[in-house]
């Protein structure tokens, strides 16, 4: 990758943490700084930084070692893995009964990123694929998540009223898109009819923490003629398939 938009100060943090990954309570400041050949000031105010971060601590000898934030996003980095391998195992028999695509997604800002997809034989399939983010207004997967957030936290995230079009069928404003939330939190799940891609219907449900928070969601998508004919059994399938995950988190 290239050098050209590194940022040194994130890159001298990271030495840090590396260096008290594998020696705990080992470093103080001074010593950082020479062993890191970072000045004693800039180390200070990494240090100080970090340390209201939480991403390190300080004893009573001033040394230091990672702090109870780096602890946490390690746990989340885990549990994204092992959510998308109880996904992989148990989207095949929801796959196999709707004969239809099941993905996974989580919110990042205005969009949703997919994670993974199980990808049912059919010859007609959504692109969209592990990897690809899609602005979540126009997503069941963005929509059942955005419907986890209070009112005033998706107005942060969409601070203007009017919203990007993706096809025809698209929210195209916040207040419609507020007013469509409101009624996901009364149903428990999401439905995207023709908002996202033309000719594709899907339902989409959250995955919730044991504190009720929303990290990820599950959806189905198929052509609009299968959809006439699965909503309601896709609608049940992707609802338990979301309430199954839940416990792993």
């Amino acid at each position: 990758m290239s050098e050209k938009y590194a940022v040194p100060a994130l890159e001298r943090a990271n030495a840090v943490l590396a260096l008290l990954a594998i020696e705990p309570y080992t470093w103080t400041l001074s010593e950082l700084s020479r062993h890191l050949h970072i000045s004693k000031s800039t180390m200070y105010s990494l240090l100080m930084t970090m340390e209201r971060l939480h991403w390190v601590n300080r004893d009573r000898h001033d040394t230091y070692a990672l702090g109870g934030a780096i602890g946490k996003f390690v746990s989340a980095y885990a549990g994204q893995y092992d959510l998308i391998e109880e996904f992989r195992r148990l989207a095949q028999p929801v796959m196999r009964k709707l004969q239809e695509t099941i993905q996974l997604a989580r919110l990042e800002e205005a969009d949703v990123l997919y994670m993974a997809k199980i990808e049912a034989p059919s010859p007609v399939q959504m692109v969209a694929g592990p990897g690809v983010r899609f602005p979540a207004h126009a997503t069941g997967l963005g929509k059942s998540l955005l419907a986890c957030l209070a009112n005033d936290q998706v107005c942060r995230i969409f601070p203007d009223e009017k919203l990007q079009s993706v096809t025809e069928h698209t929210i195209d404003n916040r207040t419609a898109l507020l007013q469509e939330l409101a009624r996901i939190r009364d149903d428990g799940y999401a439905l995207d009819l023709q908002e996202g891609v033309m000719g594709f219907c899907c339902a989409a449900a959250p995955i919730r923490r044991a504190n009720g928070e929303a990290v990820a969601a599950v959806s189905c998508s198929m052509p609009i003629h299968q959809w006439e004919v699965k909503q309601a059994d896709t609608i049940e399938a992707i609802t338990d398939l979301a309430a199954r995950l839940t416990p792993i988190l």
